[in-house]
Order: structure tokens, then C-alpha cells, then sequence
């Protein structure tokens, strides 16, 4: 049995100096501490995107290949944090994963014009029936890594259908990471994951 008797404690200037001084030593100096940068979790949304302009035939090139989109659907949408303008690219590459696959690919358009390829969707397994595109998710520890199947995503993606990437694309070394899965008309969603993709890997 014990008995628990609240103390008040009175003490000295001088007392309270040495005090905090044995703290000091108790704990790791300034120097023996590692900063260790916390992952960015504040991402901000637009509240709405607008539609700016839709064409075709537009070319991205990566490496030695390129796109040709059709069509390439272009949005603004504001933030607190500034402008954001991404378009929307349509295409199909082949032999992909063990079959022909439909790809959205969400890009970054500069003040300049120039593009950036942010996000890529493709076409789940049962595209056909569902119309369902998948994106791996990446940011973890603010870099372009990505999410293993048992780590936790920022709060961003609670709101968002995510899953382990395998589930919806299967082939031998699918991937054991998280994406998120939306429709293929759901363009609000691949415009807000790419957002959230830019914030937390600070593109």
C-alpha cells in the first residue's frame, strides 16, 4: 500500500541555480544533439481549380522516350503558399507492366512554360471494368522516397483511397509500396495528390 501527499516546495534563488544547473548536466548538450528535420505534414490544397485550356499532341521526353499526350487538359488552382497551374496528360505506353496500359501524367508548368513531370497515374488491372488509375506515393522523410506498406502517410492522404500498390497492379516484383487510387475523371484528386507531392518533396 502507499500513500501519495502533494508538496509544495520553496526554494531559493540560490538553490534554484544549482538546480537547474544539475539539469544541465543530466542532459545532452546542444552539441551531442542531432537535428533532425521534421517531414513536412502542412500541406495546403486549393480550394477549387479552374480549367485553363485543353489541347493535343503534346511531347514530354524522359531520357531516351516521350510521350505524346492526348489530350493534355491544363488547371489553375491558389493556395496560401502561391499559384499552382498543372495539366493533365493523357497517353499509352506499351508492354507496360506485362500489357499495354493507359497513363495519366500530371505535370508542373513553370511561369516560363517549362514542364515537370510530378505524378504519374496508370491503369490499375481491372482499368477496363473500373476505370480506376493508381500513383505511388512519395515524400517520405521529404524526399522522393517512397512509402512502404506499414509506414504512416502525412494526414494529407486520409481523405484519399490508398492502398498497397500490389493489390491493383500485380506482376513478379510489384511493388510493396502505398498508392492512391482514383477514376480516371477524378481529376481533382491527381491535381491535389501532385500538389501535395510538391510540398512535401519541396519541387
Amino acid at each position: 500500500m502507499s500513500i501519495r501527499i502533494p508538496v509544495i516546495l520553496e526554494i531559493s534563488d540560490d538553490g534554484l541555480a544549482t538546480l537547474r544547473g544539475a539539469v544541465d548536466l543530466l542532459s545532452p548538450s546542444s552539441e551531442q544533439q542531432t537535428a533532425v528535420p521534421a517531414p513536412a505534414s502542412d500541406v495546403v490544397l486549393p480550394e477549387r481549380w479552374t480549367l485553363l485550356d485543353e489541347t493535343s499532341g503534346v511531347r514530354y521526353t524522359w531520357g531516351e522516350d516521350q510521350d505524346v499526350y492526348d489530350p493534355f487538359v491544363t488547371y489553375e488552382g491558389w493556395t496560401v503558399k502561391g499559384k499552382a497551374r498543372l495539366a493533365i496528360g493523357k497517353c499509352e505506353r506499351t508492354r507496360t507492366h506485362g500489357r499495354d496500359r493507359i497513363y495519366y501524367i500530371v505535370i508542373s508548368i513553370g511561369p516560363e512554360g517549362g514542364m515537370r513531370a510530378i505524378a504519374e497515374f496508370l491503369a490499375t488491372d481491372d482499368y477496363d471494368e473500373t476505370g480506376d488509375v493508381i500513383a505511388i506515393i512519395k515524400g517520405k522523410d521529404g524526399s522522393g522516397r517512397q512509402f512502404d506498406s506499414t509506414d504512416e502517410l502525412p494526414p494529407v492522404y486520409r481523405v484519399w483511397n490508398t492502398v498497397t500498390y500490389r493489390d491493383r497492379v500485380s506482376y513478379p516484383g510489384s511493388y510493396l509500396k502505398q498508392g492512391l487510387v482514383c477514376n480516371e475523371r477524378d481529376f481533382e484528386t491527381m491535381l491535389n495528390h501532385s500538389v501535395a507531392q510538391i510540398q512535401l518533396r519541396d519541387l
